[in-house]
């Protein structure tokens, strides 16, 4: 069988998922990694044997021969390195969200149409084995029509200083968080957002390390859509404790609840804590949830899985370039909201 090879732009949190992910299939080779952070690199390339080449400048990677690169950079690099992957002759999987904005994530789709080869748009929520539960439920009738329902996302705050800084991130703790929940609810109702609503704050403004925070660390909103179901959107930076996400929706024939993290699968008290539990949680000291096999639990490797497929058969992905463009689409129409102080329609 010939391997489909791949590389990765990146070193941080994430290309260590989209390592391990690839690491799992077998007819996938990592053929190397760009980073301008070369201890970060050696790290990852050591710690999934990776025995190729290490790239400071990303171009040289794009030089190899293989079929698609993953993008794992600050969002003000998604669409150059996006697009300078297509114009090389292999796909990208593009790290939420899209781009900055629907004008960069436009000029995105413009490339790919172009170049013959495909954005796959890493969404992993939509991946994560119990959210994908969820989906099959609804697809089944269990719930009827949803009318009203709640997506929930919280922690502390991202792990690099680029999160916080406007011109890099192009905002906070919506566009962060809050496109995961737009994007999975948009998918379960299996209908368009017509309104939103939106609030933004920001509650702590020093980062300490990170310095200032320029954007939104918290924001409120309401997705009203086509079939006139209200759900509420809760995203926030500031909520200790470790990563928490969340749905709960209500139908005319019943109702789910769906939480990953702070679920009662393995609880754990101890006084004098223990090595990890989950994404941003500060301590294990207490009683703490911690999730199996995150990146798994979190979607990451069935995402890949499912790219690596799609690439092998020429199918059309579950989240391709569209689909991101459209839940950006969508958080561009809350951030107006959050300005204006107005209901806003999608456009």
């Amino acid at each position: 069988m010939n391997k489909i090879k791949v590389g990765i732009i990146g070193s941080g949190f994430i290309a260590d998922h989209h390592c391990y992910s690839y690491s799992s299939l077998p007819n996938v080779e990592i053929v190397g990694i760009a980073s301008n952070n070369k201890d970060e690199a050696n790290n990852l390339m050591k710690k999934y044997n990776i025995i190729n080449s290490y790239f400071t400048d990303y171009k040289d990677l794009l030089k190899l021969e293989c079929d698609a690169v993953s993008v794992c950079v600050p969002n003000n690099l998604h669409k150059e390195v996006t697009c300078n992957i297509l114009r090389s002759g292999k796909h990208a999987l593009v790290e939420k969200p899209l781009a900055r904005n629907i004008k960069e994530a436009g000029e995105m789709l413009d490339v790919e149409k172009a170049s013959n080869r495909k954005i796959f748009y890493c969404e992993n929520n939509m991946y994560a084995p119990s959210f994908s539960k969820v989906k099959e439920i609804i697809k089944e009738g269990a719930l009827g029509t949803i009318y009203m329902g709640r997506g929930k996302e919280q922690h502390s705050g991202p792990h690099s200083r680029w999160f916080y800084k406007l011109e890099e991130s192009g905002g906070g703790a919506l566009l962060d968080l809050g496109i995961h929940d737009i994007a999975c609810l948009v998918w379960y109702l299996g209908c368009e957002v017509s309104e939103v609503y939106c609030q933004t704050r920001t509650i702590q403004s020093d980062r300490g390390i990170f310095g200032t925070c320029e954007v939104e660390d918290n924001a409120v909103g309401i997705l009203y859509f086509e079939n006139d179901a209200q759900i509420v959107i809760e995203e926030s930076w500031t909520a200790p404790g470790g990563y928490d996400m969340r749905f709960e929706l209500f139908g005319t024939e019943g109702q789910i609840k769906v939480a990953p993290t702070f679920s009662d699968l393995v609880s754990v008290y101890s006084k004098n804590g223990y090595g990890y539990a989950v994404e941003k949680a500060e301590t294990t000291k207490g009683w703490t949830f911690p999730v199996p096999t995150e990146a798994w639990s979190f979607g990451y490797p069935q995402e890949i899985t499912h790219f690596i497929d799609c690439i092998l058969s020429n199918k059309k992905p579950l989240t391709d370039s569209v689909y991101g463009y459209k839940i950006l689409n969508i958080v561009e129409a809350m951030y107006k909201s959050a300005k204006t102080k107005k209901i806003e329609e999608v456009v």
